[in-house]
This record gives C-alpha cells, sequence and structure tokens, in this order.
C-alpha cells in the first residue's frame, strides 16, 4: 500500500499514506512522487559518514522528519544497555536532522514550510521524565539558538518532540505508528 512503511528492522510500520509526499528511508532508498527514484544516495556516493532519519512526511503545513528507536523489542539484543541520555548516541539523533534536512531542502521539499522533528523512542525506564529529559539535550544540539542568533530568513527546526509510540499516535492520529 502507497504511503505505508516499515522500519529498516521491520519491527513497525508508519501510515503516511494521508500525507501528500510521504518517504521511508529518505536517502537510503529514495521515493519521490515527482522525480526518478534515488536509490542509496549516500551508500551508492561512499557518504558513510552521513545519516538519514527513518521517515520523512510533507503535509499541507510542515516536513516531519522522524527517527524511530525501540529497544523494547522482545528480540533486542541487551536492550539493558541501550542509553538514551548518552551523548554520543544524542549526537547522532541530531545529526540524522541535519543530513536528512541538508538533502530534502536540496530536493526542494519542505522550504517553506514548518520543520518538525520527532523521536519517537522506546526503552526501559522510558517514561515520560526519561522523554522530556532527551527532548532538552536533544533540542541543545538542533539549530534553535543559531537560527535566533543569526535571524535567518527561513527556520531550519520549527519544533522537535520525544513521544512513545502511544504519544506519537494521540499527536498524529492521520499518520499511525503499529509494531509488527
Amino acid at each position: 500500500m502507497d504511503g505505508v512503511f516499515c522500519d529498516e528492522n521491520k519491527s513497525c510500520t508508519i501510515d503516511f499514506s494521508a500525507a501528500p509526499w510521504p518517504s521511508s528511508y529518505t536517502i537510503h532508498s529514495w521515493i519521490s512522487y515527482s522525480s526518478r527514484p534515488i536509490p542509496y544516495v549516500f551508500h551508492e556516493a561512499k557518504l558513510f559518514v552521513l545519516s538519514d532519519v527513518d521517515f520523512v512526511a510533507e503535509t499541507e503545513n510542515e516536513l516531519l522528519l522522524v527517527e524511530y528507536k525501540n529497544a523494547n523489542l522482545s528480540n533486542a539484543a541487551h536492550p539493558e544497555a541501550f542509553r538514551p541520555l548518552e551523548d554520543k548516541r544524542l549526537n547522532r539523533v541530531a545529526m540524522k536532522y541535519y543530513n536528512s534536512l541538508q538533502f530534502l531542502q536540496v530536493m526542494n521539499h519542505g522550504i517553506d514550510k514548518k520543520k518538525r522533528y520527532v523521536y519517537i523512542l522506546e526503552c526501559l525506564n522510558g517514561d515520560r521524565v526519561l522523554r522530556k529529559r532527551v527532548r532538552e539535550l536533544l533540542a541543545a544540539r538542533l539549530p534553535f539558538l543559531l537560527q535566533q542568533q543569526m535571524h535567518m530568513p527561513r527556520k531550519m527546526i520549527d519544533s522537535v518532540d520525544v513521544f512513545s509510540i502511544e504519544e506519537w499516535n494521540e499527536a498524529y492520529p492521520d499518520f499511525p505508528l503499529r509494531l509488527q
């Protein structure tokens, strides 16, 4: 079904069929409805230093960039070893936003729309307090202060959220995420 995508581990699906322009694995296996497919863009260009978010959807008003991490899956190896507050992990999650945004802008997606980054996080002890702290630490790595200091004509980011799957489904009922 067009607009329904699986994450890379085939652990969930997200239904972006209600979005005018949905994409999954935006950079690694590009899906574009306005041009020819560009598969494995970063990989084929041997740009292994670059990474992308898991899902992207462009709605009438916003560009949604979505990263999904679930360390609570039954087949997750050592879920207790996952450290969502670790600097290295947070830096990697932030870089996925920057790399994806730059690529999307070059491809003319979401230029004049609100840019929302949503990190869907499921992990041991992953309650609202932990997600709020992850959000604060992640926001400090994203260009909120830069765009304020530089008075940019267009924002690089408008908001960042860290949600559980349940919170995502409440906030975006038109784009349900379901575990496989």
